[in-house]
């Protein structure tokens, strides 16, 4: 008999496991804030209780380290971490930091040369950084007391040149101070600035000479921030992306890699004097907007993307754009709700996490280009060939449309029986009126047979997910049997963590054995090969999934074999 020990992928149970994340670092997870933790008076969950419910797996750290903080008195070898061990060491396991390092912000502290970003004393400012990464990095020497969660992502100040001079050459100090303490952390340069008016010619004028300078030295990844409304700035992104990823071809940066370690859409009214005026926008249309500010970036290669400022409003407290970009209501200014109400934006980026984290992040498929203002992408899981398909409208561009309009779309999604559509906003006019505790039951949901390989789809203003389903009490065969396979009971069942399946197969042939949840969404494969003639047990470990109903499915030549079994915790 062959043994087949295939432990399930831990990225597969994500829906199950969300509070579970010691055994897995989620570093290719795209999904993050800037920053991820909550520290309001009055709210119950400060931390990263929000954080990791809504699936947040990355965070832009809310404390820049400054040289100026951590030596306060430069004549004296002696570092103050206190601030920032208290603030990393909060940190939970399975949530990813970036932090900014530099001599000072824009308010000159003394490090600094007059008019210039690069430190009074260039040994001492070296010497700073490299105690710094050491102390963090997570590779036992001289590292901060009971370091649990190490940073290996560094970030060299934010937003230069900011009229001042010799950028890169803080740049390439910085990098190469902290690759020496700690040779695999990844160094970011100081993210590119700016609304998308005018984005393209501030970035070519002001930014373009720091790459030129650098000419392909001193930068792992690079780094810019993407704002605006939502009426179709999401798209800009693209624009922006290509002239920045052209320019560091250009200048010796070849594939590397983008974040965007500040985006934002904001519901309200802000009362704006950076950006300009702005329009009023609900929380359905900050819900929406953020579920296309990542699926639309993610689709042209950008890797990671952290809404800012922050998962509760409140930033600058002068009722402008960043004040309003959170998705928790602070209990303060313009709109607010009360301190606490989650916005559907809340609810939207945690339904988002669900249905696509672990997806294969490099080989997203553009399904619908914007044809009549409809964008579709197929993501699929990694391991398998689990797919979900992102699918909206961007109704706001097309001149006939008057509101309640709806569109007629077909979607192509391959050889499945039928699918679960799920639309991305929670059915309410705002979060307020929503119990937390219904979730997901407030999102519309709708199975659909195909017909000819695709479905049809009427689409209103919210995105819709679309995934592979199967109607349960017509396709479960507990005989499943043929003169060719049988799919025998898994053994133990009921079962409390691991169980095996058997199966026996008359011919040679591809095979493949899924595993499903109650509602018939499919959440691993545990085999994907070909086969020949005969016995053979797989090892289903359910260690990471709670107690429920499942489904397994075997197919073979055509043919698909169903059987229940049931997890007892």
């Amino acid at each position: 008999m062959k043994i087949y020990n295939i432990v399930l992928f831990n990225v597969f149970f994500l829906f199950f496991c969300l509070s579970d994340t010691k055994a897995q670092n989620f570093e290719n997870s795209p999904f993050g804030f800037h920053p991820a933790h909550v520290n309001k008076p009055g709210y119950p969950d400060n931390g990263f209780i929000d954080a990791q419910n809504i699936g947040v797996k990355w965070q832009r750290g809310p404390a820049y380290v400054f040289w100026f903080l951590v030596q306060p008195d430069t004549n004296q070898s002696i570092y103050d971490f206190t601030m920032y061990d208290n603030i990393f060491n909060s940190i939970p396991e399975g949530i990813n930091t970036l932090s900014n390092i530099g001599p000072q912000g824009h308010i000159d502290e003394g490090y600094c040369l007059p008019n210039s970003h690069l430190p009074a004393d260039s040994l001492k400012y070296v010497n700073f950084v490299k105690a710094t990464v050491e102390r963090y990095d997570g590779d036992t020497i001289d590292d901060m007391p009971e370091l649990t969660n190490p940073i290996k992502y560094w970030q060299v100040g934010n937003e230069p040149p900011g009229g001042k001079s010799d950028f890169s050459r803080l740049q390439k100090m910085t990098y190469l101070a902290i690759k020496e303490a700690c040779p695999d952390c990844q160094v970011l340069i100081g993210g590119v600035g700016g609304f998308p008016d005018n984005y393209i010619s501030d970035f070519l004028s002001l930014y373009l000479p720091i790459i030129q300078d650098l000419n392909g030295e001193a930068i792992d990844i690079f780094d810019f921030h993407w704002y605006g409304t939502a009426t179709g700035d999401y798209r800009l992104c693209g624009v922006v992306s290509d002239t920045i990823k052209t320019k560091l071809e250009e200048n010796e940066f070849n594939d590397i890699p983008v974040w965007i370690t500040e985006m934002g859409s904001y519901s309200g009214d802000p009362d704006d004097t950076m950006f300009g005026p702005l329009p009023y926008q609900t929380e359905q249309q900050q819900a929406y907007d953020y579920l296309k500010r990542f699926v639309y970036p993610l689709s042209i290669g950008i890797e990671k993307i952290f809404p800012a400022f922050g998962i509760m409003e409140g930033f600058m407290y002068d009722d402008g754009y960043f004040d309003y970009t959170g998705l928790i209501y602070d209990g303060w200014g313009s709109y607010d709700l009360d301190l606490g109400v989650k916005k559907l934006g809340y609810y939207t980026y945690k339904l988002m996490t669900e249905k696509l984290e672990g997806s294969d992040w490099g080989n997203i498929q553009t399904v619908i280009n914007g044809t009549d203002n409809v964008y579709a992408y197929k993501l699929t899981k990694v391991g398998g060939d689990s797919a979900v398909y992102v699918v909206w409208w961007d109704f706001f561009n097309d001149p006939s449309y008057t509101e309640g309009d709806n569109k007629l779309v077909y979607l192509p999604v391959g050889s499945v029986d039928s699918v679960l559509v799920t639309e991305s906003v929670p059915d309410a006019e705002n979060g307020s009126l929503l119990d937390e505790n219904n979730y997901p039951d407030f999102f519309t949901k709708e199975i659909k047979q195909t017909s000819g390989d695709s479905i049809e789809l009427i689409l209103g203003e919210n995105p819709f997910f679309v995934e592979e389903y199967f109607l349960l009490n017509s396709t479960v065969d507990e005989t499943s049997f043929s003169k060719k396979t049988l799919l025998a009971q898994n053994f133990p069942n009921p079962f409390n963590s691991v169980t095996n399946i058997n199966f026996t197969l008359s011919n040679a042939g591809k095979v493949k054995l899924t595993i499903y949840n109650s509602i018939g969404i499919q959440i691993a494969v545990l085999l994907d090969d070909k086969l020949s003639s005969g016995s053979y047990t797989v090892e289903f470990n359910a260690d990471k999934l709670t107690t429920g109903v499942y489904i397994y499915r075997l197919s073979t030549e055509g043919m698909n074999h169903y059987k229940k079994c049931i997890l007892i915790k």
